[in-house]
């Protein structure tokens, strides 16, 4: 009996725009990751973050890959079916999202996000500034200059690889010594709307239909909002009455609304007769899929508690880092990790004031 592909028997053009797509998606990751890696200092200081990169990216990648290949098995191995009947990108946060405990695990990542991109915005511009006086002195000097990388580089990795991995990699180019200011700092109004609204378009994905027209446009609609502030050029030093926002605040902001829907999914688990605790361990496994963004989540929290332990002992207050980290698990790494950035900015300044009160 003879056979047609399914390539055979639909629009050549369709075809190939799925092919395409498939392709920009892995390029575009492939080229992320290698941007992002040729701008890790790679030191002792920064051999956890690197430690944690590596770990996200063998783990998350291992379950992304073999989800694929169960899509592939599940059209009957065909290739010409899994690229044109696949939509992955969207089927990957239906399948994560459609169940309570599913979206237990899924909610906590994604309303990290919010906080992520504020924090790589605003320290993405801070070392742009900072490389861009750094090179004034070295073109008097006759040396080489000093490359900053954009910012949108790490977002798109952890978009589109692993958020456990653009986070650490990010860390490790930037500079750990604590530094003093005479103020917070602060970001663009639009940026802090942007970050807000992003958070919104989260919070209703379980409320819409998976796979329906409107659960597509709104993920689309979550990772451009998410996605646009890495593109701002601001100067986060820099404070106006209405077209800036404290960061701090911020920060706070978004502590609340993870404080939020993080009690909101989790008392059906401690109150429900039906839903027992055991019902998130499963779900953890579910599928490939579910596995992946799973260890994803559980990456990001080893990252922040790494991450407050390190620069709260820089500080000189450990015990913050301490007391915050063993607080992660039952409060979410969503609400602990914005209150412990606003905490951490407003420290700078504190220092800052004490060290003016000496000289005077």
């Amino acid at each position: 009996m003879e056979t047609t592909s399914a390539a055979s028997t639909t629009d050549p053009a369709l075809y190939y725009k799925a092919v395409g797509s498939i392709a920009i998606y892995f390029i575009t990751v492939i080229s992320a990751l290698v941007v992002c890696i040729t701008r890790t200092r790679f030191s002792a200081s920064n051999a956890f973050y690197i430690l944690i990169a590596i770990s996200s990216l063998l783990t998350t990648w291992f379950y992304i890959l073999s989800w694929f290949k169960k899509e592939y098995e599940a059209l009957g191995s065909n290739l010409d079916r899994f690229i044109l009947e696949s939509d992955l990108f969207v089927q990957a946060y239906a399948i994560v999202t459609n169940t309570l405990p599913k979206w237990w695990w899924s909610s906590q990542l994604l309303i990290l996000t919010g906080t992520a991109l504020t924090n790589w915005s605003v320290e993405g511009q801070s070392l742009r500034i900072d490389i861009a006086e750094s090179n004034k002195a070295k073109k008097h000097a006759f040396q080489p200059p000093s490359k900053w990388t954009p910012t949108w580089w790490f977002v798109l990795l952890g978009f589109f690889g692993s958020m456990s991995v653009g986070g650490p990699l990010f860390l490790a180019q930037l500079d750990p010594t604590p530094k003093t200011r005479s103020h917070v700092r602060s970001v663009p109004t639009l940026l802090a709307l942007l970050i807000l609204f992003g958070e919104v378009s989260v919070i209703m994905t379980p409320f819409l239909q998976t796979m329906s027209k409107g659960f597509t446009y709104n993920l689309i609609l979550t990772h451009a909002l998410f996605l646009v502030p890495s593109f701002i050029t601001f100067n986060p030093d820099t404070r106006k009455r209405f077209s800036t926002f404290s960061l701090p605040l911020l920060y706070f902001i978004l502590s609340l609304i993870a404080l939020f829907s993080h009690v909101m999914y989790t008392l059906p688990f401690v109150l429900s007769p039906i839903m027992q605790p055991s019902t998130l361990y499963k779900a953890l496994w579910f599928n490939h899929c579910q596995t992946s963004i799973s260890a994803d989540l559980i990456y990001n929290n080893v990252l922040a508690a790494v991450y407050m332990i390190q620069s709260s002992r820089q500080l000189k207050k450990p015990q913050i880092g301490f007391i915050l980290t063993l607080v992660m698990p039952i409060l979410s790494v969503s609400t602990v990790l914005p209150l412990y950035l606003g905490w951490k900015e407003r420290q700078s300044v504190v220092k800052e004031t004490a060290a003016d009160k000496k000289t005077k």
